[in-house]
C-alpha cells in the first residue's frame, strides 16, 4: 500500500526546513574536507572580499545572529584564521596570512558545493530559488522589495 502524501509537503516551513538540512549535509561534506565549518568558510570568503566588515555587518551579510558569528570568530581566532582589531568604538574583523590561504580551500569547498546542487537541480532552478528565498526572508523580516 502506497503510503500518502503528508500535508506538510505544503507547509513552507517544513519544505524549506528538509531542503536546508539536505543542503547542510552537501556542505558539511565539501567544507569538512577541508577542516572547516560551512560558516567558517564562508566567513574566509567574506573576509577577502569586505576586509575589516564589523562583526554585525558580518552576521547581516551571512544571514547569521550575531552571537552564532562571535562563536565562530572565537574558533577561527584559536585556529589562527582571524583576528579582530578595535577601531575606534568598532571592533573589525580580519583575515590573517594563515586565513588568506585556507580562503582559497574555502572557494574551492563552495564551488564544488554549487556544481553538487546545480548538477541535480539546474542552474535556472538555483538562481529562481535563491531570488525567491532572499525576497521571501526580506519581506518575512518586514523589508520592502
Amino acid at each position: 500500500m502506497a503510503v500518502p502524501k503528508s500535508p506538510f509537503h505544503t507547509c513552507l516551513f517544513y519544505t524549506a526546513s528538509a531542503l536546508s538540512r539536505q543542503l547542510a549535509r552537501l556542505a558539511d561534506e565539501q567544507f569538512l574536507a577541508f577542516d572547516l565549518s560551512p560558516s567558517q568558510g564562508f566567513i574566509l570568503l567574506t573576509l577577502r572580499r569586505a576586509p575589516g566588515i564589523s562583526v554585525s555587518d558580518l552576521a547581516s551579510e551571512l544571514f547569521l545572529d550575531q552571537s552564532t558569528v562571535t562563536k565562530t570568530l572565537d574558533k577561527m581566532i584559536m585556529k589562527g584564521l582571524v583576528q579582530r582589531e578595535a577601531i575606534g568604538r568598532n571592533v573589525r574583523v580580519f583575515l590573517t596570512g594563515k586565513g588568506e590561504e585556507r580562503e582559497a580551500d574555502a572557494k574551492a569547498a563552495w564551488k564544488k558545493l554549487r556544481l553538487t546542487y546545480t548538477r541535480v537541480l539546474g542552474a535556472g532552478a538555483v538562481e529562481q530559488l535563491c531570488q525567491d528565498l532572499v525576497r521571501s526572508k526580506g519581506r518575512l523580516d518586514g523589508e520592502e522589495d
